[in-house]
């Protein structure tokens, strides 16, 4: 049931994750793209620091989405081996 309940919320970050990505930044009225994909030109500078906010944030949803999903693959391994050599 951990694994299963890790996993789950594993998998929500790093869907959270890829949305904010892919979701438009907007500063001052100016369009700044997403982090994926910067506008094109001459971006103004409040764009930087919104962009590079955005971006941690990406990368924080990430990293934490899949350090939940290798622990719920390494808590489902270790019960499994428990189980194996229980029954042994």
């Amino acid at each position: 049931m951990l694994s299963k309940v890790l996993g789950a919320v594993g998998v929500l970050l790093l869907v959270v994750g890829a949305v904010f990505a892919v979701r438009p930044v907007h500063a001052g009225g100016d369009s700044c793209g997403s982090v994926f994909q910067p506008d094109k030109g001459i971006t103004p500078m409040q764009c930087d620091a919104r962009l590079s906010s955005r971006g941690n944030l990406v990368t924080g949803f990430g990293a934490g989405g899949a350090a939940l999903i290798v622990t719920a693959v390494a808590v489902a391994a270790i019960r499994d081996r428990r189980t194996r050599v229980a029954s042994s």
